[in-house]
């Protein structure tokens, strides 16, 4: 499947998100997690001004990850929650354009002071920023954070607006770090994962199984292809065709692909198409998209999955796989 060099009609005003874990290869299903990503461990000790400062528990970690996963193919939902804060997301997408808002809600007994949120840039993105008064002030000239943010008094909320256009393929979610101040002084810093990844940008396709099947094998090659093999949830049901229905679910509903019914004459594979928008243009003006292929086979007799996805850029077929299979362990 070429990339295509097509013209989008343009969206008139953006529309209102997978850590990326991966796991390695192993054609007999068994899938090993890597290492949390170092942004996701404690951080614990004390800020430039001396003051004690708090990360992210380790025993928070798992959920959040989980929380993490979930958004990145539903709608709307919570990010990350503790006894003092609780992270709202509600994203929505329309071709290469997005909408994003975050809410930051106050659990505890008392205000939360000096609250400031930091989101780093990224290349492949186009970012407005719309906020509560002061949310994005970090503090004084030498950044030790006095003076700046805003408070959130309790139960109530700040919130964050993102207005977003994809610019080309990506494989990573935008950083965001939240920080603020309790009564006591002790400052916390928890750095988060925004649940923008490549598959929010997609739109699905549906092709005739001899299409598929042409495209498919168009697309060989060690730059455009990416695979994985990941085990079920331990405590999943047996693969079946019930169980295979919730996949195609989650090729069609969570990663926005169209299904291609028919390439295969086994019920245990699920086969997809669709198309990355971008906002980025050709030497001619059109708008530069990218054609992705998957596929998803089950062996039911270990009770594990093989993701392959194929498309003309590397950062497109990895980011893929890494949605599908951390949506096929949530399954």
């Amino acid at each position: 499947d070429e990339e295509e060099q097509q013209g989008v009609v343009a969206v008139a005003a953006p529309a209102s998100g997978m850590d990326g874990q991966n796991y390695q290869n192993g054609v007999d299903g068994r899938g090993e997690q890597e290492a949390p990503p170092k942004e996701e461990e404690e951080d614990g000790g004390m800020d430039q001004s001396g003051a004690p400062q708090v990360g992210i528990p380790k025993e928070v970690i798992p959920a959040m990850r989980k929380a993490f996963s979930n958004l990145c193919t539903s709608p709307s939902g919570v990010l990350f929650e503790n006894a003092l804060l609780q992270v709202g997301v509600k994203h929505e997408y329309v071709g290469a354009q997005g909408r994003i808002s975050v809410f930051f809600g106050n659990l505890s007994p008392a205000p939360l002071h000096r609250f400031c949120v930091r989101i780093d840039d990224c290349d492949h993105l186009r970012m407005q920023k719309q906020g509560t008064e002061g949310l994005f002030e970090e503090g004084g000239e030498d950044g030790d954070g006095e003076g700046g943010g805003c408070t959130v008094a309790v139960r109530t909320q700040a919130k964050l607006l993102l207005l977003v256009e994809v610019t080309a393929p990506f494989d990573d979610a935008p950083a965001m770090r939240v920080m603020f101040e309790t009564e006591d002084g002790t400052r916390h810093e928890y750095p988060l994962r925004l649940p923008i990844v490549a598959t929010c940008f997609m739109e699905p396709v549906t092709l005739e199984p001899g299409a598929f099947m042409q495209r498919w094998k168009s697309l060989e090659g060690q730059d455009r292809e990416c695979q994985e093999v990941v085990k079920a949830p331990p405590n999943a049901p047996p693969i079946d065709e019930e169980y295979m229905n919730r996949i195609s679910l989650i090729i069609t509903d969570g990663l926005k692909f169209g299904r291609c019914g028919g390439c295969d004459p086994t019920p245990w594979t699920v086969s997809g198409a669709a198309t990355f928008r971008t906002g980025a243009k050709d030497l001619n003006g059109n708008n530069i998209n990218v054609g992705c292929l998957v596929r998803v086979e089950a062996n039911p007799q270990v009770g594990a999955f093989r993701v392959t996805t194929r498309t003309l850029h590397p950062l497109c077929s990895k980011a893929v796989k890494n949605v599908a299979l951390v949506s096929i362990k949530l399954a």
